[in-house]
């Protein structure tokens, strides 16, 4: 049984595992996100929408929390996701093991692998957060728990391997 294991693994590209690891680490978020949020029906993206509909949900919230939007928080998450993957996308681009002989190593294969999933979980973080606040400007009952595991689940997903490839890759230089 053992030899036969091998023999899979011995097949499996080397590739195949760190994208194995990447959306098994985004299902995982999800499902703790989902999870842990278990009572919650719906999520507000403005805090005065919590107040109003909720009552505060039995929370002290801010004095601002009757006039504050959603809309400067994200512009910062757009802003940090493109610096991600502008950063991301030129180091796999540019970026290569610089010791000869110039045969990339697997670390840094893997690290590019790392950084790709950063880029499309950052991506697909911008576009759907960006999606869901303009349906919930729409209809306030809109971002369900199922979203907002989503949208946490691809941000952190993002933040994650954009700094887990940046280990691999700072590991596989010497």
């Amino acid at each position: 049984m053992l030899m036969l294991a091998s023999v899979y693994c011995i097949a499996i590209p080397l590739g195949i595992w760190p994208v194995i690891g990447c959306v098994l680490l985004f299902v995982v978020l999800w499902g703790c996100f989902w999870l842990s949020h278990r009572r919650e029906v719906t999520f507000y993206f403005d805090p005065q929408d919590f107040l109003h509909y909720e009552q505060g949900g039995g929370r002290e919230l801010p004095m601002s929390a009757s006039t504050n939007t959603f809309g400067p928080h994200l512009k910062n998450y757009i802003d940090a996701v493109k610096l991600l993957v502008t950063v991301s996308a030129a180091s796999i681009a540019f970026g290569r093991d610089i010791t000869p002989p110039l045969v990339p190593k697997n670390g840094i294969l893997i690290a590019k692998i790392f950084l790709a999933f950063s880029i499309l979980y950052g991506v697909l973080f911008s576009v759907l957060l960006q999606f869901f606040y303009e349906q919930f400007a729409q209809d306030v009952r809109y971002y369900t728990r199922w979203r907002y595991s989503l949208i946490q689940a691809l941000g952190f997903s993002t933040l994650v391997w954009f700094v887990g490839g940046y280990f691999v890759w700072a590991f596989n230089l010497g």
